[in-house]
């Protein structure tokens, strides 16, 4: 199986604002708009050493309990009982605290697994320690451009857990190979060699293959290869889409995962048969277009078609979420950078405020963020609480059952079973205020 250390772009050494700034100048004047967080991401991903430090042991030594504390079952709360944590791993839940044993008192408090965060883009140590501190506890990246970086990113202990897709599959010219500074030689053309191009994503250490169906992506016939030859490998290939055209072609691949929701339309009742049918799950990203949506400058910039919208975006949701369609969700977050206002953590809160409004009870919505997800993305070793599963756990101050805002009434957080030290989370923090500023040229 190839296996390469993927190259430093020329725009690596350019500075991040001028970096930003001749990316939106060059989709102005190609006329092909791209998301701005997408344009931000390019930047950030090619500029700056990492602060990682090499990864420890697990604390294999590590022995701590919670007690009499309620735990999340997937539907509610039970009563309070004991949760016991040995090394990375929850080693027993229920009955009473273990004599001898440190024990966190959870007392009049709620221990939920940690969050997955189903699309993002952290760059580096520090946005990873940001999620962890908002109760992150796993990070799927969509893109990485940079083996080398997203390499350094992977199980770092104590902070959120980094699992990551390939360099993003895009066609030559299109949007996002423009944004992204894609060499042409990695971008798709009719020439190119499909099932080579996955074995090279999957031999550097990726978990899934990312597809960009856009105007200039891969044509539907190349997006449906790509998705076969990611199953021969028995891995997940997910798919960016924001457009009605664009969906059908992910419906059409049978991608795994569809990532966005339309905003130029409505999804009709036949193609949201069909994503159930095909078992297709979707990220709908629904506070990044909340964003875009309440900066009127943004839609223009970014190219999106007459009569998109957030009501659009929250109808195709509800009825996606209506007809049994597995949501989870993310946020596509880069952090703030360049005057783009899209935090890590924050944003993911938010996010599940959003589901909980399409229509999601409170407690579907945390099982959507945690269990459902860990089953969409095959990660079977978390997102619930039981014995043997990952020590990811977040002890909240509040029920989230009553209010789902509640998940921001953080009290402490475990990642592997070490404890976060740097809790940025706090009861009423406002959606509100997230603004992006529009690029200037």
């Amino acid at each position: 199986m190839p296996s390469k250390l993927h190259h430093v772009h020329p725009t690596s050494l350019m500075h991040p604002n001028s970096i930003l700034l001749a990316l939106v100048a060059t989709l102005f004047t190609t006329g092909k708009a791209c998301f701005v967080e997408h344009i931000a991401r390019a930047a950030l991903q090619t500029t700056g050493p990492s602060i990682c430090v090499p990864s420890a042991s697990p604390p294999t030594d590590n022995i701590f309990a919670i007690g009499n504390v309620r735990v999340f079952n997937g539907k509610g709360f039970g009563i309070s009982e004991a949760v016991l944590v040995k090394g990375n791993q929850v080693a027993l839940v229920g009955g009473a605290t273990i004599p001898g044993v440190p024990t966190v008192d959870g007392a009049g408090k709620f221990l939920i697994p940690g969050f997955i965060e189903s699309h993002v883009h952290p760059q580096t140590c520090s946005d990873l320690s940001v999620l962890s501190g908002y109760g992150v506890t796993t990070a799927m990246n969509m893109a990485c451009l940079n083996y080398t970086q997203c390499a350094r990113l992977k199980s770092q202990i104590g902070t959120t857990d980094y699992i990551t897709a390939g360099e993003i599959a895009c066609g030559t010219g299109s949007p996002h190979a423009v944004a992204f500074g894609v060499p042409p030689q990695d971008t798709i053309n009719a020439g190119t060699n499909l099932p080579t191009l996955v074995d090279y994503t999957f031999g550097n250490g990726s978990y899934m293959f990312k597809i960009i169906a856009e105007a200039g992506g891969p044509t539907t016939q190349q997006q449906t290869a790509l998705v076969q030859a990611t199953h021969g490998h028995d891995k997940l290939a997910v798919t960016h889409a924001a457009r009605l055209e664009n969906y059908e072609e992910a419906i059409e691949s049978k991608t795994d995962g569809i990532q966005h929701t339309p905003v130029d339309g409505l999804l009709s009742s036949s193609q949201i048969n069909q994503i159930r049918s095909q078992g297709q799950f979707v990220i709908p990203t629904m506070e990044f277009f909340k964003i875009v949506f309440a900066n009127p400058a943004l839609p223009p910039v970014l190219g999106f078609p007459p009569g998109s919208s957030y009501a659009n975006v929250q109808t195709n949701v509800a009825n996606m979420h209506e007809a049994g369609i597995p949501i989870s969700p993310g946020t596509d977050a880069i952090g703030n950078f360049a005057g783009a206002n899209l935090p890590f953590g924050r944003t993911f809160h938010c996010e599940l405020q959003n589901l909980a409004a399409a229509g999601f009870g409170n407690a579907e919505v945390i099982q959507a963020a945690t269990a459902g997800a860990a089953k969409l993305y095959r990660l079977s070793d978390r997102g619930s609480i039981a014995a043997g599963m990952r020590a990811d756990l977040v002890l909240l101050n509040s029920d989230p059952t009553l209010n789902i805002s509640n998940t921001l009434d953080i009290n402490s957080v475990w990642t592997g079973g070490v404890k976060v030290t740097n809790i940025q989370a706090a009861k009423g923090q406002s959606c509100d205020a997230l603004v992006v500023a529009s690029p200037a040229v």
